[in-house]
């Protein structure tokens, strides 16, 4: 009989996996609703008359409700509107909701509307739920469904009528309805369903209405009244359960939640478009009164504003926060009963439609602005629907104010009129009262305001109009109206709003510079120019290109290699520098010298204010020539303001050079000092543009800018002159801004590629010198600083005066392309990852292979400060192919009769350089070897060895540098491939790259976010992320700051996260790796915490390994976490053993009475430091006798711990031939410690406490202490070792109905744990009683708090009596691979009942996991793998080794005991923490509906809460 139960239960088991496997519910779900949407809405039968009748009860229900009902106290900032409403004395209460749907109408009522999709059948297993469509051929629906009522009541079940009807508005919107009531109402066909007779009936009456508001959002109204049919149930019991049914809504609404700034904007362009249609209709008879009382704020302000008619006026300057906003004010004389306040004015350019502004200015209850005003704490903003019109919205706001005063309230109605070119929006208070649900301490305040918003030509062919906003706010109470002036810029800011939410400054910009491009490449030639004009040109140019001697130019250290700079004095001229800055630019010669020229662009404008920057103007003279004003503040409190007048005049000399020329002048426009105490300054400058050949299709020009600065004043010029190389950075902009390297660097590699693919093999003398040359020399180094999993090695000899490296890295591309990336000498991006100053090549030349002469020159920088001679490297390149897929580079001195092609190379340097390369540059020689193979499929081993001659006088200590710096090619040419991989192919390895690039030269926190912006802005997956999630960068910011802050966990789906949201998200990494000693587990502890992230981690499976890799550095380099954590330990060990020492000290001179604690003492430390000798012997048995003397030497000083902790902190790994990880080493020497060493000395210590009590006497001071620092150690140590293991991802993967009874906030539950000994601190333990009654209160109060923290569903892992070979059996048969690998790292006696099961597991998944490197697949693991699983390496048949069929046969019939079931599964006991979880909670059913004698109304209330919505 037990074999056909487990057979039936087999059966039972393959067939829910199977349907499991292949059930694909989802799907079907969408195919239904799509064709009830094409389909069934069309071809609905007619309403009958009965459903006609209760449409029309429905929404008199509605009407009344809406009228009657108020709102729920504590929801007013709630997403949802959620009121209640009792129908009288006693009846049942009436819940409504008004939700804002991000999904579109249609398809949010099919949602609704298919009552028995798949989906909903899952909500309600267990329960009865069943869907009657087309009743009696009509569109009624009837809905039978059970509820489970908790305190021991009935189950009720529901039996609903429904039905439904689509109408279409007036404005072409649709609504659709949705009523129902229940079924007695019906009076055709009744469905019987089995099993309702045993239930108790209730009833239900609602309405849903789905109103579109655009083509993807609407907007949902339901109301819902549910009877439970239970008599004297209290009516605040009642009103409880109808709130939470209105939690439904929130549940809905965060299902369909999309980004809340992209239905902000559908929205906006909704209602621009109503605004639009609507031009010229007139406003209704009380509105017309509003605008009058409106516009009068703007009366006598016709046309364009100038600052002489507004002061006639009486407006006055506001000192604006922005140059794009103009700021007044003005006071106008009140009227009877109001008080005398000012009135703000501010106008702006925005970048839209005057619709498009009306109409986001009308949604003020938009997501963006609801967030704004939650992160403002404000107690409220809604819309009152009641009032709303067509072209009217009645609007109230509940603002915080400091503390002291009261909150301000704005209830006020706004209303829009559109007419041909315009819209304007008048605002006024009115005193409707507000249902805030509850009372607020709130002053009533009142505003009146006008907008007048006028479109403008368009530009660049983006729309643009013009916002002029006048607002008046009294904000009464006794607040002085002064305060309420100096507060008036703040509500000002709505238009700097407006252009921020509209702005397309570099759409504008770019057509500003192509209208100006086209200007000087078409008329350029024709523009005739005055001698005034031709005097300018001439003397600039004569300045710079005619008085100073090319050889004199000193050269400066650019932050671009691609920009040479250099410095001259003028002979007898001034004593401030000239600064010169060459380069070529990928782009033709109009485009560069628009994009210097116009100096008045957006892009601009915000640099210059970002800057310092107090005014900028422009007055245009000549289509070629203009007057530029320019006044920057120094930052220093000492120094007044700078101003510089110049006059910029451009011309083309020949169809190959333009120039720009700036000169300081005078004119009465900008007299000097401007009557502010500004400093004149001066300037001369002169840009040229010569034209290059084209490089495959893309413009190039050679760009040289040369400028003199004089700041006047005090200034030294040596001050100026040491900022020149930022002066001259403008330059590296324009390179920049037009940079197409990657362009045609890649069009000559795919050249190189076809022709390296034809190249037949050749030179297998090229093995030969590279292993040569890569073999490891005697004595090698690390380098300073390493990279991933670069495997890099340098040796300096001085003797010899050379130095040898080699490195190894894995690249992601394809052979053929890294080849003909490291062949292309001359490209920029060698040029950029090789840091040379100048490359030179020859074309290549004949032979067995590719050949080609190349030069580079470097330069050589001293360690200590000393000044080297650059160092040219003249070489021999080779390029060889050996066999399909191996390839090798050589380079090697070149020989002397090379010297005679040397005039033939051309040089590559920066495609603009100026500078001859005659520096004095020493000849250096080098030889390189590099092995390319190839590994898979665009992944390319690539091997590097180099030996260098630098000649005499460079020290070990340069030339090591030097060399390392060479090394770091690699790993730049590395990270180049690595940043050009789309972000959709991206796997695991990826994402560790992602973060070795992030960290790279990156050492602080500052250093991290610079390489942050370089990464995202060239890394071709992470710019596409940040496109995808623009806080992105913010977010990786906030984290690689690791600055400590407070973790606030963020629940926000990914697509709705908010910038504000983003950094809390990137803060909150901090305080998840705080509480763990491994990075991933914070990682995942984040992950958890943060829905965002588990959702972008899930979609990205390389994004956590990225962040794996940063937060083990963002942990070495912070002063807590995992570094705080183990130095903590680390410092308790070496307490606890120093205070054992001094305790055995005084047991020692205690005598005999003393003796057996001395020698327990004694035994009890030999023990701990005999058994932490005995696990250090054995972990470094495989490396020599002198690492195992260092190791034991550091056991028997005492520093095993802070070593221990060291190595953790570092992230140091686990070294070839040793046992374990430092981490699970540091762990072991932990516990050795905890059982050898601090629980004996306790009761040790304890016992002698007692003892010396008993004899009559007082124990020391120092006993207490070493007490205290026993019971700190052990209960700290035990804790994070238990909550290292738990958090553990691999062992939560691996385990998981074992591991997870850490809560995500997992501090707490440390904390708990190691309560007991905090706790004692707290109490003096003056007698054993004290004692006894300390470590009593603090064990059951750590046992409190540990119980009422943890999970609970993992209570019943503490308690069970299944063994531990069971649950690894266990695990390995019902598991994945990564769960069953774990049974090689348990003893083996755990898988001999099924060895053959494993052995054969292992034989056919091993080729597999060669292949695919799964994480747990470590050398480390397959060595516990016995030889006789393992496939044979010939044939891999799965039969070579043990018969796995005989083993396999032989425990066949043990196979239910092993794995936990049979016999073994009866025996398994209830632990009393399961009993106490209410797992095995007995149902109460009460006869009838009528409420118990005992009814708990707390004990319903709080049942009601954790069951949730019943609704329908």
């Amino acid at each position: 009989m037990q074999d056909s139960y487990s057979g039936q239960d087999k059966i039972g088991r393959a067939h829910g996996t199977i349907y499991e496997r292949f059930k694909n519910e989802d799907a079907i779900d969408e195919r239904r609703k799509a064709d009830f949407i094409k389909n069934g809405i069309h071809n609905a039968p007619p309403l009958t008359e009965a459903e006609e009748k209760m449409i029309e009860e429905s929404m008199k229900l509605v009407e009344d409700v809406t009228s009657r009902a108020k709102r729920i106290a504590g929801t007013v900032n709630e997403s949802v509107e959620k009121l209640l409403y009792r129908d009288g004395e006693g009846g049942a209460a009436v819940g409504m909701t008004v939700t804002k749907m991000d999904v579109a109408a249609i398809n949010f009522f099919t949602e609704l509307l298919l009552l028995d999709t798949y989906a909903k059948k899952s909500e309600s297993k267990n329960k009865i739920r069943e869907v009657f469509n087309d009743l009696d051929g009509s569109r009624g629906v009837q809905l039978t469904k059970s509820v489970s009522l908790p305190g021991g009541f009935q189950d009720r079940v529901f039996k609903s009528w429904f039905t439904w009807v689509k109408k279409a508005e007036a404005d072409g919107l649709r609504t659709f309805i949705i009523t129902f009531c229940p079924l007695e109402k019906y009076k055709g066909t009744h469905h019987k369903v089995h099993g309702e007779g045993k239930m108790q009936e209730g009833s239900s009456r609602g309405v849903h209405i789905i109103k579109e508001v655009t083509k993807n959002t609407c907007e949902w109204t339901q109301v819902q009244q549910v009877d439970l049919k239970i008599t004297a149930m209290p009516a605040r019991v009642l009103d409880i359960a109808a709130k939470q049914e209105s939690s439904w809504a929130n549940e809905m609404q965060e299902k369909f939640r999309r980004n809340g700034k992209e239905v902000d904007r559908e929205v906006v362009a909704a209602l621009a478009e109503v605004i639009k249609e609507r031009r010229g209709v007139a406003l209704m008879e009380d509105q017309v009164g509003v605008f009058k009382r409106c516009e009068a704020l703007n009366e006598g302000i016709v046309g364009k504003e100038e600052d002489w008619k507004l002061k006639v006026l009486g407006w006055k300057d506001l000192d604006s926060p922005s140059p794009d906003v103009k700021m007044w004010m003005k006071y106008f004389p009140p009227k009877k009963g109001e008080r005398s306040v000012g009135t703000g004015r501010s106008v702006g350019v925005v970048d839209c439609s005057a619709e498009e502004v009306a109409a986001w200015l009308m949604d003020y209850c938009s997501n963006d602005r609801m967030r704004i005003s939650k992160e403002k704490r404000h107690l409220a903003r809604l819309e009152l629907r009641q009032h709303r019109r067509e072209n009217e919205g009645t609007f109230a706001l509940v603002a915080k104010l400091p503390f002291l005063l009261d909150n301000r309230e704005f209830v006020g109605r706004m209303i829009w009129k559109s007419e041909e070119g315009k819209v304007l929006i008048a605002v006024e208070s009115v005193d409707d009262e507000v249902d805030y649900g509850a009372a607020l301490r709130k002053t009533r305040a009142s505003t009146r305001g006008f907008r007048l918003i006028e479109d403008l030509p368009l530009r660049g062919g983006a729309k643009q109009c013009r916002i002029t906003f006048v607002q008046q706010i009294d904000t009464g109470g006794v607040l002085p109206t002064w305060v309420t002036d100096k507060m008036l810029p703040r509500s000002l800011k709505v238009v700097q709003e407006a252009i921020d939410e509209f702005r397309q400054d570099d759409r504008i910009d770019a057509a500003d510079r192509e209208e100006l491009s086209a200007l000087m490449e078409g008329r350029g030639r024709e523009e005739v120019y005055s001698e005034e004009e031709n005097a300018l040109l001439q003397r600039v140019r004569q300045k710079y290109e005619g008085s100073l001697e090319e050889s004199k130019w000193k050269q400066l250290k650019s932050p671009d290699i691609f920009v040479t700079m250099e410095s001259i004095f003028e002979k007898g001229g001034s004593s401030a520098v000239v600064g010169r800055a060459v380069a070529v630019v990928d782009a033709a010669i109009a485009d560069c010298a628009a994009l210097e020229y116009a100096r008045m662009t957006r892009e601009r404008m915000r640099g210059h204010s970002k800057s310092g920057g107090l005014d900028r103007k422009v007055v245009k003279l000549t289509n070629h020539s203009e007057l530029f004003h320019l006044v920057i503040d120094l930052g220093v409190k000492t120094f007044a303001p700078r101003e510089w007048l110049t006059k910029a005049v451009w011309k083309t000399l020949d169809e190959d050079t333009m120039i720009v020329c700036y000169e300081a002048v005078e004119d009465g426009r900008f007299p000097v000092g401007a009557g502010k105490g500004y400093v004149r300054a001066s300037s001369v400058a002169l840009w040229r543009y010569e034209r290059l050949p084209e490089i495959r299709g893309i413009p190039q020009t050679r760009v040289t800018y040369i400028q003199q600065a004089d700041l006047k004043g005090f200034i030294p010029p040596f001050v100026l002159n040491s900022k020149l190389t930022g002066a001259l950075e403008y330059m590296s902009e324009m390179r920049k801004k037009f940079d197409k390297s990657l362009e045609i660097d890649a069009g000559c590699r795919a050249e190189l590629v076809h022709m390296i693919e034809l190249t037949e093999s050749s030179g297998s003398e090229a093995l030969a010198q590279f292993e040569a040359l890569y073999d490891e020399r005697q004595g090698w180094q690390r380098p300073s600083r390493s990279f991933g999993k670069a495997d890099s090695k340098v040796h300096s000899n001085m003797v010899t005066g050379q130095t040898w490296g080699s490195s190894s890295l894995q690249v992601h591309g394809g052979l053929e392309e890294i080849a003909a990336f490291i062949w292309d000498f001359g490209s920029c991006a060698n040029m950029e990852i090789s840091g040379d100053l100048e490359r030179s090549f020859e074309a290549d030349v004949g032979g067995g292979g590719f050949k080609k002469m190349v030069m580079r020159r470097q330069q050589l920088e001293s360690t200590r400060g000393f000044q080297h001679r650059n160092r040219t490297f003249s070489s021999e390149m080779g390029l060889h192919l050996v066999g399909d897929g191996e390839l090798f580079i050589l380079l090697s001195p070149k020989g002397d009769d090379a010297n005679s092609r040397q005039s033939a190379r051309r040089t590559t340097r920066a495609r603009g350089s100026v500078s001859d390369g005659n520096d004095g540059a020493v000849e250096a020689s080098e030889m390189v070897a590099i092995r390319l193979r190839r590994m898979a499929e665009r992944q390319t081993k690539l091997e590097f060895a180099c030996e260098l001659k630098l000649g005499f006088g460079v020290s070990s200590g340069a030339s090591q540098a030097f060399m390392e710096r060479r090394l770091e090619e690699i790993v730049n040419l590395a990270i180049y491939f690595q940043r050009l991989m789309p972000l959709d192919v991206l796997k695991v390895e990826d994402g560790r790259a992602l973060g070795y690039d992030l960290l790279w030269k990156a050492d602080f926190s500052k250093q991290r976010i610079e390489r942050l912006k370089d990464v995202v802005e060239k890394s071709s997956a992470l710019r596409e992320l940040c496109l995808r999630h623009s806080w992105m960068k913010a977010m990786l910011g906030a984290a690689l700051k690791g600055s400590l802050s407070r973790n606030k966990a963020v629940r926000t789906k990914l697509i709705c996260v908010s910038d504000k949201e983003a950094i809390q998200i990137g803060k909150n990494l901090v305080p998840s790796l705080m509480t763990e000693q491994l990075a991933s587990a914070g990682v995942n502890e984040w992950k958890v915490q943060n829905r965002a992230v588990k959702e972008l981690m899930e979609e990205q499976v390389w994004f956590e390994p990225m962040i794996v890799v940063l937060s083990k550095v963002i942990v070495k380099t912070a002063a807590w976490g995992l570094m705080a954590r183990v130095i903590i330990g680390a410092v308790l060990s070496v307490s606890d053993l120093a205070t054992d020492l001094f305790v055995l000290k005084q047991f020692w001179d205690g005598g005999e009475e003393q003796l057996v604690f001395r020698n327990a003492q004694l035994a009890s430390l030999s023990a701990s430091i005999g058994l932490q000798l005995a696990m250090v012997i054995a972990q470094n048995r495989k490396k020599g006798m002198l690492r195992t003397l260092k190791e034991s030497l550091i056991v028997l000083t005492g520093a095993k711990a802070p070593t221990d902790a060291y190595r953790v902190a570092m992230g140091a790994e686990q070294e070839k031939d040793t046992e374990i990880d430092p981490m699970t080493e540091m762990q072991a020497s932990k516990i050795i410690e905890v059982f050898a060493e601090s629980i004996p000395g306790i009761v040790i210590q304890l016992s002698a406490i007692v003892s010396t009590i008993n004899s009559g006497e007082n124990a020391t001071i120092a006993t207490y202490l070493s007490l205290l620092v026993s019971l700190l150690t052990t209960g700290f140590i035990s804790a994070t070792i238990s909550y290292d293991y738990d958090t553990n991802p691999k062992m939560r993967a691996i385990e998981p109905d074992f591991y997870g009874y850490v809560p995500d906030n997992g501090l707490s539950l440390l904390l708990a744990f190691d309560l007991a000994e905090r706790s004692l601190s707290n109490n003096t333990l003056a007698s054993l009683t004290s004692m006894v009654i300390a470590l009593g209160t603090s064990l059951v109060v750590s046992l409190g708090a540990f119980l009422l923290l943890m999970n609970k569903e993992y209570c019943n892992t503490f308690f069970s009596s299944e063994t531990g070979g069971q649950m690894a059996r266990k695990s390995f048969l019902d598991g994945t691979d990564g769960m069953k690998a774990i049974i090689f790292l348990k003893t083996k006696k755990y898988r001999k009942p099924i060895e053959g099961k494993v052995e054969s597991w292992v034989k056919e998944g091993w080729a597999t996991w060669e292949e695919e490197k799964p994480d747990w697949f470590t050398d480390q693991w397959k060595t516990r793998v016995p030889e006789y699983m393992k496939p044979t390496k010939k044939t891999g048949d799965v039969d070579s080794g043990r018969d796995s069929r005989e083993t396999a046969a032989k425990n066949e019939g043990k196979e239910a005991l092993t794995v936990g079931g049979g016999d073994e599964q009866k025996s398994r006991r209830r632990s009393v923490l399961e009993l106490i979880s209410g797992q095995k909670a007995v149902k109460i059913s009460p006869a009838g509906g009528k409420i118990r004698d005992e009814f708990d109304e707390a004990e319903f209330v709080r049942s009601i809460k954790r069951q949730g919505t019943m609704s329908l």
